[in-house]
């Protein structure tokens, strides 16, 4: 069934049981897929990461927050935390408030995110780019995130 939410300045429609049913199919979230360190990192610290709004609004929307379609690493900052990003997909679409994927050059954009709480922004893009195979052929909206996140892995940070 099909829900409008509010976030921001987005409103957008989405249907929470199609997308946890997709979900419910991803095996893996981004970072457990890579391996590498900062993602490890990143899979540790998750639990602290999202902030209480941005898990509620996953929850409206049917996003499982351990299921990330992809995690990057970004920088480290001069704070000592270090700045990450990511995304996720539900299905719906963005009924109004402008596409957090804004185009910069021809081939090149850049991410227009709202501030959730300290250390954490979040935004709504009709761009999508690896999204899950369960989702397939269903209308699909990118939810796009920065955050900034402590190192705690015994690995030397990157830079």
């Amino acid at each position: 069934m099909t829900e409008t939410v509010q976030f921001a300045r987005w409103t957008v429609s989405c249907d929470p049981e199609l997308t946890r049913t997709a979900y419910a199919a991803v095996t893996v979230g981004g970072p457990e897929g890579c391996r590498c360190d900062p993602c490890r990192n990143f899979a540790a610290r998750r639990k602290d990461t999202y902030p209480p709004q941005a898990l509620e609004l996953f929850e409206r929307l049917g996003i499982e927050p351990t299921r990330e379609a992809e995690i990057y690493h970004l920088t480290r900052l001069e704070s000592g935390r270090h700045l990450y990003g990511g995304w996720f997909h539900f299905v719906g679409a963005i009924l109004d408030g402008r596409d957090a994927a804004r185009q910069v050059s021809e081939k090149t954009w850049q991410a227009d995110l709202e501030p959730v709480s300290d250390g954490f922004d979040l935004g709504f893009t009709s761009k999508t780019a690896l999204v899950p195979k369960p989702f397939a052929g269903l209308p699909v909206v990118q939810v796009e995130f920065l955050a900034q996140v402590p190192w705690i892995l015994q690995e030397d940070e990157p830079q």
